[in-house]
């Protein structure tokens, strides 16, 4: 764990130096984004805790569809594994400083000892404003790869500028839970 805790500690510390240091309130919830993380997670079947980055993006496609995607490469002890996804999504105005989603994604796990496996990620949830300068989200979501893991998710975004938040999500899945920190940049 006190590897995981000076990963965590070097990519924060990346994260402000790249940040403004004025606060101001970010422009509304946006689906054009890129963000890098820093994941730490727990296999319940295996035994398994894994850490490692994440890369992931949304890219607005019209004024209600988006495109998404995410690279995860996590190793542990005796286990680890790779993720690619890509999918579409649909987001609607739910109030004025937040929007409401569905996506549907397609998702390979490479295992490093294991068999890989492929199936589709349904989602959907909610995002907003809590103030002007904190955006928070919850997601339910279910994954078919292997045997399936149902996932209640949720996260916070500090912006520091119109252009980039640090960000915390976590998750609770019924088959692998998740921590993650981060920063966000949207364009």
């Amino acid at each position: 764990m006190t590897n995981s805790f000076k990963k965590i500690s070097l990519l924060i510390a990346a994260a402000g130096l790249t940040l403004s240091a004025g606060t101001m309130a970010a422009p509304g919830i946006s689906y054009n984004y890129a963000a890098l993380q820093f994941v730490d997670q727990d296999v319940d079947d295996y035994d398994c805790n894994q850490d490692g980055l994440r890369l992931s993006g949304s890219l607005e496609l019209n004024d209600d569809f988006f495109a998404l995607g995410s690279l995860s490469d996590v190793s542990g002890g005796h286990c680890g594994s790779e993720t690619i996804s890509a999918g579409i999504g649909y987001h609607t105005l739910f109030g004025a400083d937040s929007s409401v989603y569905g996506a549907l994604s397609f998702e390979n796990i490479s295992v490093d000892h294991g068999e890989s496996d492929s199936g589709l990620v349904v989602a959907g949830g909610l995002r907003g404003f809590i103030n002007n300068n904190v955006e928070a989200k919850v997601e339910l979501s279910h994954h078919t790869a292997h045997d399936g893991n149902t996932v209640l998710g949720g996260g916070l975004a500090y912006w520091f500028s119109s252009q980039f938040s640090v960000t915390g999500d976590v998750g609770i899945g019924s088959e692998a839970s998740e921590i993650a920190i981060g920063a966000r940049m949207n364009f």
